[in-house]
């Protein structure tokens, strides 16, 4: 990606009439402006972004998760900007959805005998997942806390309907041994991919404004020099 900017910004230069080797411009320094530029991680998946920006949609019952335009979702989000308490609270609410939408991938990638999906109603209390074999029976239900508060994991197990399993981060696994299950995530991650994800949305104004959030968003994060891993 940096070679595709880098080869468009001496193009550029040279349409003003300046040699780029005149003013030293290299691969190096165009990395650091854009790190420096972006304030954001420099490489970033993009079925991350894609599940942060759905968990965005999927926290409001205005927005559809699957038609909601990047524009729509970009304008909520820049009214979180100056205030740091509702921006903490969104992405509160954000992880808690964006862990949802991983697990249920993680889920699915791994098992080819059940389908993984969410539940419709976002305040369901008991279930957050539910696992359906091929005749569409529900043969699991889960429930998806991605916190890193032991007691509340404690109390959540107590609390926990019959049948239906837990699962959270690696971390709290390990706290609970048996009793909440993991699928490789990490809850520290969560949060940070959400926070990193809603800065791009937050910071950047949106190129292709039309785009719903149900396509890739691999052009638009390029666009803000952005490489995907």
């Amino acid at each position: 990606m940096i070679d595709d900017i880098m080869d468009e910004t001496v193009d550029s230069l040279s349409d003003l009439g300046i040699d780029a080797e005149d003013i030293g411009l290299g691969k190096s320094d165009l990395e650091r402006i854009f790190s420096l530029e972006l304030g954001v991680p420099e490489v970033f998946p993009e079925d991350e972004f894609e599940n942060v920006v759905r968990a965005i949609a999927r926290s409001r019952s205005d927005l559809d998760d699957i038609s909601a335009s990047i524009a729509e979702i970009d304008d909520y989000v820049d009214g979180f900007e100056n205030a740091p308490e509702r921006l903490s609270e969104l992405l509160s609410n954000i992880k808690g959805i964006y862990g949802e939408l991983e697990v249920r991938d993680r889920l699915n990638e791994s098992n080819a005998e059940i389908f993984y999906c969410l539940a419709l109603d976002t305040s369901n209390p008991d279930v957050d997942i539910y696992g359906y074999d091929a005749e569409g029976n529900v043969v699991q239900q889960i429930q998806v806390k991605m916190t890193e508060d032991p007691e509340y994991i404690r109390t959540t197990l107590q609390d926990l309907p019959e049948g239906v399993k837990l699962i959270s981060g690696v971390e709290m696994a390990v706290e609970f041994p048996g009793q909440v299950l993991d699928v490789g995530l990490s809850v520290y991650e969560i949060g940070e991919d959400a926070r990193a994800a809603i800065e791009i949305l937050s910071t950047h104004e949106p190129e292709f404004d039309d785009l719903p959030a149900s396509v890739p968003f691999a052009e638009y994060i390029r666009s803000k020099g952005i490489a995907f891993v």
